[in-house]
């Protein structure tokens, strides 16, 4: 046992003895810098966007044709929406208040134009915010404007008998 205790004194003696290295001509190692990855390209910044007409409802139930012989009372409006305007894709220009209409397959009678150059304001009054667009004719007509987001544009008109009439555009992608 006594020569177990001196080899392992011995032992942690050698152990725990380290080799001075001398440092008299040795050069500074200078770290490299570390790579910096180029920062990523800004995204393409949209210069217009496009929607498409898909629903056409009232807040109330209505008789939306009055001028008939037929009664009705209902909020689902989008029967009334002429077929040239289902099909079209409405393109609103961000930097110009350019709208270019594209006329899909039905085109509105009397114009075989793929695209209609129009133009849009948008706009706020003492009302709130508003909308300078196109109406079943193309003609220009001032809507309300109920909410305007990335996905989609809902725009209003006050109607007959204390009703509100909404369009809702979406996004095409």
């Amino acid at each position: 046992m006594k020569y177990s205790l001196i080899l392992l004194a011995a032992t942690l003696l050698f152990v725990s003895c380290q080799k001075d290295l001398s440092l008299e001509n040795a050069q500074p190692v200078t770290p490299e810098p570390p790579v910096v990855p180029p920062p990523p390209p800004p995204p393409p910044v949209e210069v217009s966007r496009k929607y498409q007409l898909t629903a056409f409802y009232s807040d109330i139930p209505i008789d939306f044709v009055e001028s008939d012989d037929v009664v009705k009372s209902e909020t689902d409006l989008w029967s009334y929406v002429n077929e040239y305007l289902k099909d079209d894709i409405d393109e609103f220009s961000n930097d110009t208040n350019e709208l270019l209409v594209h006329q899909g397959d039905i085109k509105i009678p009397g114009n075989d134009s793929a695209v209609l150059h129009k133009t849009y304001f948008l706009g706020t009054d003492e009302h709130g915010p508003y909308l300078r667009f196109l109406g079943p004719e193309y003609e220009v007509l001032r809507y309300r404007l109920l909410e305007m987001t990335d996905d989609h544009i809902i725009i209003y008109l006050p109607w007959k008998h204390n009703s509100t009439v909404y369009s809702r555009f979406d996004r095409v992608k």
